[in-house]
Protein backbone atom coordinates (compact mmCIF):
# COMPACT_ATOMS: atom_id res chain seq x y z
CA UNK A 1 0.00 0.00 0.00
CA UNK A 2 1.18 3.32 -1.54
CA UNK A 3 0.12 6.25 1.05
CA UNK A 4 1.24 10.02 0.64
CA UNK A 5 -0.42 13.54 0.80
CA UNK A 6 -1.30 15.39 -1.52
CA UNK A 7 -0.51 19.16 -1.10
CA UNK A 8 -0.62 22.21 -3.99
CA UNK A 9 -0.50 26.22 -4.70
CA UNK A 10 1.02 27.68 -1.38
CA UNK A 11 2.09 31.24 -3.06
CA UNK A 12 3.94 32.19 -0.17
CA UNK A 13 5.18 35.72 -0.44
CA UNK A 14 5.73 37.81 3.21
CA UNK A 15 4.49 36.36 6.35
CA UNK A 16 1.54 38.77 5.94
CA UNK A 17 0.31 38.11 2.37
CA UNK A 18 -2.89 37.69 1.79
CA UNK A 19 -5.58 36.99 -1.00
CA UNK A 20 -9.02 34.97 -1.73
CA UNK A 21 -10.09 35.67 1.93
CA UNK A 22 -6.88 33.80 3.37
CA UNK A 23 -3.37 34.54 4.33
CA UNK A 24 -0.63 32.13 2.46
CA UNK A 25 1.65 31.41 5.09
CA UNK A 26 -0.43 30.73 7.94
CA UNK A 27 -2.73 28.54 5.96
CA UNK A 28 0.21 26.33 4.44
CA UNK A 29 1.53 26.30 8.71
CA UNK A 30 -2.00 24.87 9.43
CA UNK A 31 -1.68 22.31 6.95
CA UNK A 32 1.56 21.54 7.67
CA UNK A 33 0.61 21.12 11.20
CA UNK A 34 -2.29 18.85 10.36
CA UNK A 35 -0.26 16.47 8.11
CA UNK A 36 2.18 16.01 10.96
CA UNK A 37 -0.54 15.24 13.13
CA UNK A 38 -1.72 12.45 11.15
CA UNK A 39 -2.64 9.11 13.28
CA UNK A 40 -0.05 7.32 10.77
CA UNK A 41 2.92 7.32 8.17
CA UNK A 42 2.94 8.54 5.12
CA UNK A 43 5.70 7.59 2.04
CA UNK A 44 5.84 11.02 0.87
CA UNK A 45 4.23 14.53 0.30
CA UNK A 46 3.76 15.61 -3.02
CA UNK A 47 3.49 19.45 -3.91
CA UNK A 48 2.48 19.85 -7.00
CA UNK A 49 3.82 23.52 -7.70
CA UNK A 50 3.30 26.96 -6.53
CA UNK A 51 5.39 27.03 -3.54
CA UNK A 52 5.82 30.84 -4.49
CA UNK A 53 4.02 33.34 -5.51
CA UNK A 54 6.53 35.69 -7.36
CA UNK A 55 9.19 33.08 -7.76
CA UNK A 56 11.41 35.28 -5.42
CA UNK A 57 14.38 34.44 -3.42
CA UNK A 58 13.09 35.65 -0.09
CA UNK A 59 10.16 33.64 -0.99
CA UNK A 60 11.78 30.72 -1.21
CA UNK A 61 13.98 31.73 2.43
CA UNK A 62 10.60 31.59 3.88
CA UNK A 63 9.02 28.66 2.80
CA UNK A 64 12.47 26.58 3.40
CA UNK A 65 12.11 26.10 7.23
CA UNK A 66 8.70 26.14 7.04
CA UNK A 67 8.34 22.86 4.71
CA UNK A 68 11.89 21.22 6.87
CA UNK A 69 9.01 21.39 9.30
CA UNK A 70 7.25 18.07 7.45
CA UNK A 71 7.87 14.54 9.07
CA UNK A 72 7.89 13.11 5.79
CA UNK A 73 10.02 13.29 2.89
CA UNK A 74 8.85 16.24 0.21
CA UNK A 75 8.79 15.82 -3.33
CA UNK A 76 7.95 19.13 -5.79
CA UNK A 77 6.31 19.92 -9.23
CA UNK A 78 7.76 22.90 -10.55
CA UNK A 79 4.58 25.66 -10.73
CA UNK A 80 4.14 28.84 -13.17
CA UNK A 81 4.83 30.92 -10.33
CA UNK A 82 7.91 29.42 -9.31
CA UNK A 83 11.22 29.87 -10.26
CA UNK A 84 12.73 26.33 -10.93
CA UNK A 85 16.42 27.41 -10.72
CA UNK A 86 15.60 28.23 -6.94
CA UNK A 87 13.01 25.91 -6.11
CA UNK A 88 15.83 23.27 -7.07
CA UNK A 89 18.84 24.82 -5.19
CA UNK A 90 16.92 26.41 -1.72
CA UNK A 91 14.16 23.75 -1.02
CA UNK A 92 15.53 20.28 -3.19
CA UNK A 93 19.16 20.98 -2.50
CA UNK A 94 20.81 20.52 -5.66
CA UNK A 95 23.68 22.35 -6.72
CA UNK A 96 23.19 21.96 -10.38
CA UNK A 97 19.71 22.31 -11.06
CA UNK A 98 17.94 21.41 -13.99
CA UNK A 99 16.58 23.52 -17.23
CA UNK A 100 13.51 21.35 -16.82
CA UNK A 101 13.05 20.12 -13.57
CA UNK A 102 11.62 16.69 -14.36
CA UNK A 103 11.60 13.41 -11.31
CA UNK A 104 11.44 9.39 -11.36
CA UNK A 105 11.52 7.69 -8.09
CA UNK A 106 9.83 4.50 -6.72
CA UNK A 107 7.85 4.09 -3.64
CA UNK A 108 5.99 0.63 -2.68
CA UNK A 109 6.67 -1.07 -5.45
CA UNK A 110 5.27 1.85 -8.06
CA UNK A 111 7.13 4.68 -10.20
CA UNK A 112 6.33 8.02 -9.36
CA UNK A 113 7.16 10.93 -12.33
CA UNK A 114 7.10 13.88 -11.87
CA UNK A 115 7.07 16.39 -14.96
CA UNK A 116 7.58 20.13 -15.01
CA UNK A 117 5.01 21.41 -17.23
CA UNK A 118 5.42 25.56 -16.44
CA UNK A 119 6.20 27.54 -19.40
CA UNK A 120 9.18 29.73 -19.12
CA UNK A 121 7.58 32.50 -21.25
CA UNK A 122 4.95 33.01 -19.66
CA UNK A 123 2.45 31.37 -17.31
CA UNK A 124 0.72 28.95 -19.51
CA UNK A 125 1.47 25.07 -19.34
CA UNK A 126 3.67 22.78 -21.87
CA UNK A 127 6.04 19.65 -22.71
CA UNK A 128 8.55 20.33 -24.67
CA UNK A 129 8.87 17.45 -27.48
CA UNK A 130 11.78 15.74 -25.25
CA UNK A 131 9.04 15.74 -22.36
CA UNK A 132 6.58 14.25 -24.31
CA UNK A 133 9.24 11.68 -25.70
CA UNK A 134 10.84 10.68 -22.56
CA UNK A 135 6.37 10.71 -21.40
CA UNK A 136 6.15 7.98 -24.19
CA UNK A 137 9.13 5.54 -23.25
CA UNK A 138 7.94 5.74 -19.58
CA UNK A 139 4.42 4.72 -20.54
CA UNK A 140 4.67 1.28 -22.22
CA UNK A 141 2.12 -1.04 -21.45
CA UNK A 142 4.87 -3.52 -19.22
CA UNK A 143 6.17 -2.63 -15.76
CA UNK A 144 5.40 -1.61 -12.71
CA UNK A 145 1.87 0.74 -11.06
CA UNK A 146 2.90 4.18 -12.51
CA UNK A 147 1.51 7.66 -10.99
CA UNK A 148 2.21 10.60 -12.95
CA UNK A 149 2.83 14.59 -11.47
CA UNK A 150 2.69 17.82 -13.08
CA UNK A 151 1.35 21.43 -12.08
CA UNK A 152 -1.00 21.91 -14.72
CA UNK A 153 -4.19 20.19 -15.12
CA UNK A 154 -3.81 17.86 -18.37
CA UNK A 155 -7.56 17.52 -18.97
CA UNK A 156 -10.45 19.51 -19.59
CA UNK A 157 -12.38 20.41 -16.16
CA UNK A 158 -15.72 21.44 -17.19
CA UNK A 159 -15.57 25.06 -16.71
CA UNK A 160 -14.86 27.74 -19.20
CA UNK A 161 -12.61 29.94 -17.13
CA UNK A 162 -10.46 27.03 -16.73
CA UNK A 163 -10.48 25.30 -19.77
CA UNK A 164 -10.98 28.20 -22.09
CA UNK A 165 -9.27 31.15 -20.14
CA UNK A 166 -11.49 34.54 -19.43
CA UNK A 167 -11.12 38.27 -20.03
CA UNK A 168 -10.33 41.32 -17.60
CA UNK A 169 -11.34 44.64 -17.58
CA UNK A 170 -8.43 46.65 -19.34
CA UNK A 171 -5.75 44.10 -19.47
CA UNK A 172 -5.23 41.24 -22.39
CA UNK A 173 -7.14 38.24 -21.77
CA UNK A 174 -5.84 35.23 -20.02
CA UNK A 175 -5.44 32.03 -21.35
CA UNK A 176 -6.35 28.32 -20.72
CA UNK A 177 -5.79 26.95 -17.31
CA UNK A 178 -4.81 23.46 -19.39
CA UNK A 179 -1.67 21.88 -20.34
CA UNK A 180 -1.37 23.58 -23.54
CA UNK A 181 -0.37 20.09 -25.28
CA UNK A 182 -2.71 18.23 -23.29
CA UNK A 183 -3.74 15.78 -26.32
CA UNK A 184 -0.26 15.05 -26.54
CA UNK A 185 0.21 14.15 -23.21
CA UNK A 186 -2.95 11.79 -23.40
CA UNK A 187 -1.46 9.96 -26.47
CA UNK A 188 1.65 9.89 -24.66
CA UNK A 189 -0.18 8.14 -21.49
CA UNK A 190 -2.33 5.52 -23.27
CA UNK A 191 -0.28 2.53 -23.71
CA UNK A 192 0.05 2.57 -19.90
CA UNK A 193 -3.57 2.98 -19.37
CA UNK A 194 -3.42 -0.36 -17.50
CA UNK A 195 -1.07 0.45 -15.14
CA UNK A 196 -1.02 4.03 -14.48
CA UNK A 197 -3.01 4.43 -11.13
CA UNK A 198 -3.71 8.23 -11.40
CA UNK A 199 -2.07 11.71 -12.99
CA UNK A 200 -2.50 14.23 -9.76
CA UNK A 201 -1.76 17.65 -10.50
CA UNK A 202 -2.53 21.16 -8.83
CA UNK A 203 -2.84 24.93 -10.78
CA UNK A 204 -6.48 25.27 -10.16
CA UNK A 205 -6.96 26.04 -6.44
CA UNK A 206 -9.80 23.30 -6.57
CA UNK A 207 -10.14 19.76 -5.84
CA UNK A 208 -11.03 17.87 -9.03
CA UNK A 209 -11.98 14.34 -9.73
CA UNK A 210 -12.12 13.24 -13.18
CA UNK A 211 -12.34 9.90 -14.88
CA UNK A 212 -11.30 10.30 -18.68
CA UNK A 213 -10.46 7.25 -21.54
CA UNK A 214 -9.79 4.86 -19.08
CA UNK A 215 -7.14 7.18 -16.55
CA UNK A 216 -8.14 8.95 -13.36
CA UNK A 217 -7.01 12.21 -13.22
CA UNK A 218 -7.01 13.75 -9.50
CA UNK A 219 -6.02 17.79 -8.54
CA UNK A 220 -5.33 18.90 -4.71
CA UNK A 221 -7.43 21.81 -2.91
CA UNK A 222 -5.08 24.63 -2.38
CA UNK A 223 -2.84 25.14 0.78
CA UNK A 224 -3.61 29.37 0.31
CA UNK A 225 -7.10 29.74 -0.90
CA UNK A 226 -9.86 28.03 -3.30
CA UNK A 227 -11.45 28.93 -6.20
CA UNK A 228 -14.78 28.03 -7.64
CA UNK A 229 -15.10 25.99 -10.92
CA UNK A 230 -18.60 25.59 -12.08
CA UNK A 231 -19.60 24.63 -15.09
CA UNK A 232 -20.28 27.20 -16.90
CA UNK A 233 -18.26 29.98 -14.62
CA UNK A 234 -16.74 32.67 -17.34
CA UNK A 235 -14.24 33.75 -14.66
CA UNK A 236 -12.44 32.72 -11.54
CA UNK A 237 -14.42 33.51 -8.29
CA UNK A 238 -12.41 33.14 -4.67
CA UNK A 239 -14.47 31.44 -2.26
CA UNK A 240 -12.75 32.78 0.97
CA UNK A 241 -15.75 30.54 3.52
CA UNK A 242 -13.55 27.24 2.21
CA UNK A 243 -10.27 26.63 4.31
CA UNK A 244 -6.95 25.37 2.92
CA UNK A 245 -6.98 21.42 2.23
CA UNK A 246 -5.26 18.55 1.18
CA UNK A 247 -5.82 15.60 -0.37
CA UNK A 248 -4.77 12.34 1.22
CA UNK A 249 -4.15 9.66 -1.36
CA UNK A 250 -4.39 5.53 -0.90
CA UNK A 251 -3.11 3.27 -3.58
CA UNK A 252 -2.68 -0.40 -3.77
CA UNK A 253 -2.70 -2.98 -6.90
CA UNK A 254 -6.40 -3.28 -6.57
CA UNK A 255 -7.69 1.12 -5.62
CA UNK A 256 -7.22 4.12 -5.49
CA UNK A 257 -8.37 5.90 -2.60
CA UNK A 258 -8.77 9.99 -2.44
CA UNK A 259 -9.67 11.56 1.03
CA UNK A 260 -9.97 15.81 1.15
CA UNK A 261 -8.63 16.79 4.45
CA UNK A 262 -9.58 20.39 5.40
CA UNK A 263 -7.78 22.20 7.90
CA UNK A 264 -9.17 24.75 10.72
CA UNK A 265 -8.61 28.61 9.25
CA UNK A 266 -6.06 30.39 11.56
CA UNK A 267 -7.39 33.36 13.18
CA UNK A 268 -5.14 35.91 11.87
CA UNK A 269 -5.90 39.62 10.80
CA UNK A 270 -6.36 40.08 6.98
CA UNK A 271 -6.23 43.17 6.47
CA UNK A 272 -4.09 42.85 3.13
CA UNK A 273 -7.26 41.67 1.46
Amino acid sequence: MLRFVHISDSHLSTPQYANYGHQSYPNLEAVIEAINNLPFAVDFVLHTGDVAQNGAPEEYALAKPLLARLRFPIYYANGNHDNADLLQRELVGLQQPSERYDQVFSAQGMQIAIFDSANRRDHTGLLTAAQLEALRRLCTPEGAPLILVLHHPPVPLDAPWIDQGWAVPNRPPYGSMLLANWQAFQAAIAPARQRLRGVFFGHVHHAHQVWHDGVFYCAAPSTFGQLASYPGQLAPQPTPEQPAAFNLVSVDAEQLTVRQCAVRRPNVHLAAC
